[in-house]
């Protein structure tokens, strides 16, 4: 993994010299709160009211 800016949002985050796999600390947030039923029915509420907008 090698430090890469992401520009849209003016952060650091990480890409994988192998496969190209990008993480940053929003992605990697998403995936805690995925590894619980209750985290994951949470993003999925989040991101159909998102889409209400």
């Amino acid at each position: 993994m090698v430090p890469e800016e992401i520009r849209e949002v003016r952060q650091r985050g990480w890409r994988c010299v192998m496969c190209g796999e990008h993480s940053d600390p929003l992605i990697i947030e998403h995936r805690r709160k995925m590894c619980t039923p209750e985290g994951a029915r949470q993003l999925i509420a989040k991101g159909e009211k998102a889409r209400l907008n």
